[in-house]
């Protein structure tokens, strides 16, 4: 999908011109999605010519799982990776490579979207110049503030309360248990109040994550939680995962470990103010006029490298208070998506790319 908004950006500038080649899937499983654009955007990038034979290139940008740093044998190669722990093993690579030679190479780079994802490549031992960050971004003509289709959709779905929301695989490092049990606290005192879940049931099964989660769970809880639970597990257009970000009151990711966390970024853009963890890559983008930070602190990950542990307490605490504060949700919604729409929108984030590929 960012690969997908960066071409649809770079298509728009006169002075580069693109070839794709399409990579296999991580996951025999996963297969090609139609639908997740509008026909228009879906036809450009379908349009894109492959690269003849022969045929010369100035850099070629690889964007694929696992990481392949070999050398494209042409101009120079540039390859998008992330580091949610700051360490990376070897199943993260397609093939073993020399990080000596890679760090005296001047026609190596890597893009990540994050300062917190850099430290694991530096950590590798690449040079500190071939290693750039450029954020993700937003399409503020899709992702921005409406509320007419806001009551709408609330409607339809006969939404009365307040409504908190979550769009993630639902794994471990999405905090998915801590906020199951922070709803469970705030519902207790806040019965109206629902949490609507979004997951991505044909990549991650999202919903055995989530059912697992919720077991877990002491009885009275794990009741109080599935009676005021809406998940949704399809796959949706990016049209309709604004719509997703407008139906709710405020966003929660009280997540450990991530590359950037573009969810975040995407409800801010829609007008939706957000809680998320302090001290991850989200920090880099988020701003106090629209976000609540969770105090967490970093802790050994099982698996290497390191990633935050959120407050629990605090967390419930910060979904409590933003019951309550409409005067600053309501300014929140209108800061946020000014800044996203401004500082993060795909035309300016693919600026960044070029500059980071070329410089």
């Amino acid at each position: 999908m960012v690969n997908q908004w960066q071409l649809l950006a770079l298509l728009k500038r006169p002075d580069i011109a693109l070839r794709v080649k399409d990579l296999p899937f991580y996951d025999e499983l996963w297969q090609p999605c139609v639908g997740l654009f509008d026909a228009e955007d879906e036809n450009r990038l379908n349009a894109i010519p492959a690269r003849a034979e022969n045929e010369a290139v100035d850099a070629t940008y690889r964007i694929a799982y696992p990481y392949d740093f070999s050398s494209a044998g042409e101009g120079r190669t540039v390859v998008f990776a992330t580091s949610e722990y700051q360490r990376l093993g070897e199943r993260s690579f397609l093939a073993p490579f020399d990080v000596d030679a890679l760090a005296r190479s001047d026609s190596f780079r890597l893009i990540t979207p994050s300062l917190w994802s850099r430290q694991g490549f530096l950590s590798l031992g690449l040079r500190e110049d071939q290693v750039c960050v450029v954020p993700h971004g937003v399409a503020r003509h899709i992702f921005r503030p409406s509320a007419s289709s806001r009551k709408a959709l609330r409607e339809r779905m006969n939404l009365t309360g307040f409504v908190f929301g979550n769009a993630s695989a639902m794994t471990d490092n999405k905090g998915i248990d801590l906020l199951l049990r922070a709803f469970a606290a705030v519902s207790e005192k806040h019965p109206e109040t629902r949490l609507l879940m979004k997951g991505s049931d044909r990549l991650y099964t999202s919903k055995e994550y989530l059912s697992k989660t919720l077991s877990d769970l002491p009885a009275a809880a794990r009741h109080r939680v599935a009676e005021r639970l809406l998940y949704d597990g399809k796959t949706l257009s990016t049209a309709h995962m604004a719509d997703f970000y407008r139906t709710v009151d405020a966003y929660v990711s009280p997540y450990r470990a991530e590359g950037f966390n573009l969810p975040v970024l995407e409800a801010v853009a829609s007008g939706t103010p957000v809680i998320s963890t302090k001290g991850g890559p989200t920090d880099e983008f988020l701003e106090e006029e629209f976000a609540l930070f969770i105090d967490s602190r970093p802790a050994p990950f099982n698996r290497g490298g390191i990633w935050l542990q959120p407050d629990l307490d605090h967390l419930i605490s910060l979904m409590l208070s933003v019951i309550d504060a409409q005067a600053w949700r309501t300014e929140a919604a209108t800061t946020g998506a000014a800044h996203a729409a401004t500082n993060y929108d795909w035309d300016v984030v693919a600026g960044r790319l070029i500059d980071a590929i070329f410089e």
